[in-house]
């Protein structure tokens, strides 16, 4: 018998329509044991359209969010939730207790680690691992002295993906910037480390005790829609990526290693996808993300899919080891669209 499957936050381009994307075009013979359920707060999201269980779900900062989706979870006798926007996967692992259902996420613990890069610095430091320097915007002046431009301006918290990220190569570009930032999202300052071409995402997959699967690494390249931002500074280009990356999957036994042991020494269960720069031979992590990531989906077409591992591990206990997956490939990103009636939209 399937099992009834819940995908929160199913938007065109959020981390749902990729878990979505994955457990549909999954080349695995499991894909015929999940029933997909999805949900958004958005009529206008993409994943909503593309299969026959959708249901329109309030803001997941509402009151009624919960509650809303127990009631869904009950009725629908729902066997598994993966959450699909990092607030999501926040509220739902904080309410954990009132459903009967696991919802497929990393620990609650790490959360913090995701949502405000001051605690990430903080980790990375306990653990005795490089760190890129952190000072909150006021204070951008240490940073610039220490290390000169350019600069990485940024928020802490309070956003996803690469929203608010900008680079700053001059005084002046600072002080016309720095109003821009709301105090909500504590803006901070870090020094531009490395190159366009040494920038990497990471995907680190434990079960749900803890038990290291495999890591998959994709060296970005920074072209397209995988470019924020890119200027010339001293007859060099200095670029920054935005959320939505693309480049090479590749084997990287130095990168696999580093990332392999901080999710051991984080005691992460379940997906944990690691942003990094190399840099003078050493690693630098500058985005922890206990969550899916935004290459889910690549990662699932090339035999690395992650919702569908986990979802086997929970709901059926199966262990796995090494995952036989392909690299030394490209994966090339595009957005996709669907065409719906009007009278059909939720």
């Amino acid at each position: 018998m399937k099992k009834n499957i819940l995908i929160t936050g199913v938007g065109g381009r959020s981390i749902g329509s990729g878990i979505l994307h994955s457990l549909l075009r999954s080349n695995s013979a499991s894909k015929d044991k999940w029933n997909i359920h999805v949900s958004d707060a958005d009529s206008f999201s993409w994943g909503l359209y593309m299969v026959a269980n959708a249901v329109k779900a309030p803001l997941a900062t509402k009151p009624d969010y919960v509650e809303f989706i127990l009631d869904y979870v009950q009725k629908n006798n729902i066997d598994a939730i993966l959450p699909g926007t990092e607030i999501e996967t926040q509220v739902l692992l904080e309410n954990k207790e009132k459903f009967t259902c696991p919802i497929i996420a990393n620990d609650l613990a790490l959360i913090p680690l995701m949502m405000d890069k001051f605690i990430a610095e903080q980790k990375m430091k306990e653990l005795g691992l490089d760190f890129i320097e952190t000072v909150p915007l006021k204070d951008w002046k240490q940073i610039k002295e220490k290390f000169g431009f350019p600069l990485i301006v940024k928020p802490t918290r309070g956003t996803g993906g690469s929203r608010g990220l900008n680079i700053v190569t001059t005084e002046k570009e600072m002080l016309d910037i720095i109003d821009s930032y709301s105090d909500n999202v504590a803006p901070c300052v870090q020094p531009y480390i490395g190159t366009e071409d040494d920038e990497y995402t990471v995907g680190i997959l434990s079960d749900k005790d803890g038990a290291l699967i495999d890591s998959i690494v994709l060296k970005r390249k920074l072209t397209g829609l995988s470019l924020l931002q890119s200027k010339n500074f001293e007859n060099r280009t200095i670029a920054i990526s935005t959320g939505y990356s693309q480049g090479y999957f590749i084997k990287d036994e130095q990168v696999s290693k580093f990332c392999e042991d901080l999710a051991l020494k984080l005691k992460s269960k379940g997906p944990l996808n690691l942003q990094l720069r190399k840099h003078n031979g050493k690693i630098y992590v500058f985005e922890i993300h206990t969550r899916f990531s935004g290459t889910t989906t690549f990662r699932a077409d090339v035999g690395f899919n992650e919702p569908d591992i986990l979802l086997r591990n929970h709901l059926f206990n199966e262990k796995f080891g090494r995952l036989n997956y392909t690299y030394n490939v490209a994966c090339i990103r595009a957005f996709e669209h669907v065409v719906v009636p009007i009278d059909k939209m939720l």
